[in-house]
């Protein structure tokens, strides 16, 4: 899909340069100008996030290696996207492909500006408010398992993965644990109430 539609977009800004041309299809060229433009970003969005290696379900699946067969990770397989079953608990994170400093404070989620980042604004997929989507989509995966087994006590716990190796920077309280590619291993061990795994 992200292929497709990068090449698709690449054809339509040529269409458009053809078009610029000839002086009665100068709104043509406008137009193929900006669907080209969106076209081709939502392309290189879709590549980085499905087509190319490593993938975001590669990098998880190789963060969580070391664990032992009683951890199990079920990737796009549930209401969740990705969801951790451990002797502990039940973990939904949500993935976040950004790259340097982020820096969090409650609710609040900011990264540093580089020329590299305004650069890649349209293909990198935004950063959003990772707390209130990881709380949402453990919700959600509570609330289905309710529904399929309306005796559990089950309660999914919400966490972030940053899938650049650079963790989290940390300037307050996070209401959702967030851990770096590379520090999962390291932060598995804290203690429930932050939501860790």
């Amino acid at each position: 899909m992200g292929t497709y539609a990068s090449l698709g977009g690449i054809a339509v800004l040529a269409g458009g340069m053809v078009a610029s041309f000839q002086p009665n299809l100068i709104w043509v060229s406008l137009v193929a100008l900006i669907a080209g433009f969106l076209l081709a970003q939502y392309g290189n969005y879709n590549l980085r996030r499905y087509g190319r290696s490593p993938r975001p379900d590669e990098v998880v699946a190789e963060s969580l290696k070391g664990f032992d067969d009683r951890y199990h990770l079920y990737a796009w397989s549930l209401p969740a996207p990705y969801v951790l079953l451990t002797p502990h608990g039940l973990y939904s994170f949500i993935t976040r492909d950004q790259n340097g400093q982020i820096t969090n404070n409650g609710s609040q989620w900011k990264t540093a500006f580089s020329l590299s980042r305004a650069l890649l604004m349209f293909s990198q997929e935004g950063l959003g408010n990772p707390s209130q989507d990881s709380q949402e989509r453990a919700a959600k995966l509570t609330e289905w398992i309710r529904a399929k087994l309306p005796e559990s006590t089950v309660t999914a716990q919400p966490a972030i993965i940053f899938l650049d190796r650079a963790r989290a920077g940390d300037e307050g309280r996070e209401e959702v644990a967030a851990v770096g590619q590379a520090g999962v291993h390291q932060e598995r061990r804290v203690s429930p109430a932050r939501g860790a795994v």
